[in-house]
């Protein structure tokens, strides 16, 4: 029987996938980097005439007509080594985090003019955010558009968040009261979004933000309550929000902790004053008991991470894993005026994998 893969530094690869990745030309778009050859169309599996090595390639001749040669960067080879299968990139990245981990790995306010983009991108990617400072407001909208298009929500790309009298959400009430930590967008259905708040003035007594590892505490949650985790990931929850200016009123539907198809915590969501806990009788006294322990969560300084916003600083974070909240603050003490919207995730993971391919190619 003919051997049907190649070992290289003890890692094994199959001779069909080295030639269904063949890195030439005429197997590959040099410029959009998308497959040119198709393997479904052999009548046979591929076979190497001649296969040389040395410490910096691979060079296959294959056995076609005419012949094909094929040539690998063994750093190329030991990247995408799947030989045992590799853990996935979402997996590896995520550091879970509490009050006690960030007090001996605080994170980094990255100077927006001299910190490379992939050290903050990284730090978003990892944590679910990452602070930006001197982000100068007429450059605000070029910066944010290039991570991703901007979102229009409400018809707004950037909105104001300030109080109001005629304030549509007690985010931007007059009457500036705390926000226990919650994720926004709730009541549409969206999926990952990079949420960004972006600090115009803050000189009003009060109002610090805090922020909170989703991911982490529905971790601990699983562990520590696994009959109420199961609750909150069983139990569609009806989120809404009335807007009387623009007169839509929004509804949307999914659990507070949802999972991917292994088990792994994907989304949280959670906004507590749009949550409709409308449910049937025979569920009701189980989903408070939940909810209400998951708040207490939610609300222990221990799991907070808490800061106050200076001008020209930019918070990014994940809005399907972080949730953010603030201290109440005086409206009659001063202004505390923040803009905020949304990119989509994807975006922001295609542009950060753009740049370490650029990065690569220039290493």
């Amino acid at each position: 029987m003919k051997k049907n893969f190649i070992t290289v530094n003890n890692k094994r690869f199959h001779y069909i996938w080295l030639r269904d990745n063949c890195l030439s030309s005429k197997c590959q778009d040099t410029n959009s980097l998308q497959r040119i050859y198709d393997f479904t169309e052999c009548t046979s599996p591929p076979e190497p005439l001649l296969v040389e090595q040395d410490d910096e390639e691979l060079r296959i001749t294959w056995k076609e007509e005419p012949p094909h040669h094929s040539t690998f960067p063994i750093s190329w080879l030991m990247n995408r080594a799947y030989d045992p299968i590799p853990k996935s990139n979402s997996e590896s990245e995520f550091i879970l985090w509490d009050k006690a981990w960030l007090d001996v790995n605080p994170p980094e306010q990255h100077n927006i003019h001299s910190s490379p983009p992939l050290r903050w991108m990284n730090e978003l990617s990892k944590l679910g955010f990452t602070r930006l400072s001197n982000v100068s407001l007429e450059n605000l909208e070029d910066f944010l558009s290039s991570i991703g298009p901007i979102l229009e929500t409400d018809y707004k790309k950037i909105d104001d968040i300030k109080p109001t009298v005629e304030g549509k959400d007690i985010g931007i009430s007059i009457n500036a009261p705390a926000m226990s930590p919650h994720t926004d967008q709730s009541y549409k259905n969206f999926k990952n979004l990079v949420e960004f708040f972006y600090c115009v003035e803050h000189n009003a007594k009060g109002g610090d933000s805090i922020l909170v590892d989703g991911f982490y505490i529905a971790e601990c949650f699983r562990n520590n309550h696994p009959k109420y985790f199961q609750v909150l990931t069983e139990t569609p929850v009806l989120f809404q929000q009335f807007d009387s200016q623009k007169k839509y009123f929004f509804s949307h539907q999914c659990p507070i902790i949802t999972l991917d198809g292994k088990g792994n915590i994907s989304r949280i969501c959670f906004s507590h004053k749009n949550c409709v806990r409308d449910l049937p009788f025979e569920q009701v006294e189980d989903f408070y008991a939940a909810y209400s322990a998951f708040m207490s969560y939610l609300k222990n300084p221990a799991y907070q991470y808490q800061f106050r916003y200076k001008p020209g600083d930019c918070l990014l974070l994940n809005n399907a894993r972080i949730l953010h909240g603030r201290t109440a603050f005086d409206s009659n003490s001063g202004t505390r005026h923040l803009k905020a919207g949304f990119i989509g995730w994807d975006y922001f993971i295609a542009r950060k994998a753009f740049n370490q391919k650029i990065n690569s190619v220039k290493d």
